[in-house]
């Protein structure tokens, strides 16, 4: 009997331990809102930060093909030109985006990253595509 009594009372005395009041509920959930909330923004600033580099790089490349270009004749020149303009106009388009996105919050950014990671890849690949070509027409 003793031990039951033991028992009952720890028990009683660790379940007072476990006990939780609203604005202990509350507390934490704002205190996960806001760990959130700060996450999401670092993803975000980081999105931007390699997005802007992954532009600078490309800038620099795109500036390479136009001197490959300058020294062409012709249609191959002509082409590569083309080439150039709608390359310029992609990352025209994902640097707009990326403006917007800077003033975008919540899902709206998360929505954005999507499409914008889409349009990067599409813009990566026709920059490959472009390359290859011009070294094939040396």
């Amino acid at each position: 009997m003793n031990s039951f009594v033991v028992s009952f009372l720890i028990l009683s005395l660790s379940s007072v331990s476990f006990a939780t009041t609203k604005e202990d509920v509350q507390e934490k959930t704002a205190q996960a809102a806001a760990a959130a909330a700060d996450y999401s923004k670092e993803q975000k600033e980081q999105f931007q930060k390699d997005m802007e580099g992954k532009l600078s790089d490309l800038k620099k490349e795109i500036a390479e093909l136009k001197e490959a270009a300058a020294k062409k004749t012709g249609a191959a020149k002509s082409e590569m030109k083309e080439q150039i303009a709608s390359l310029e106009k992609k990352q025209d388009s994902i640097k707009q985006d990326l403006t917007k996105m800077k003033k975008s919050s919540g899902k709206a950014w998360t929505e954005m990253k999507t499409g914008m990671s889409k349009a990067w890849d599409s813009l990566s690949d026709s920059y490959k595509k472009a390359k290859a070509e011009f070294k094939d027409k040396e």
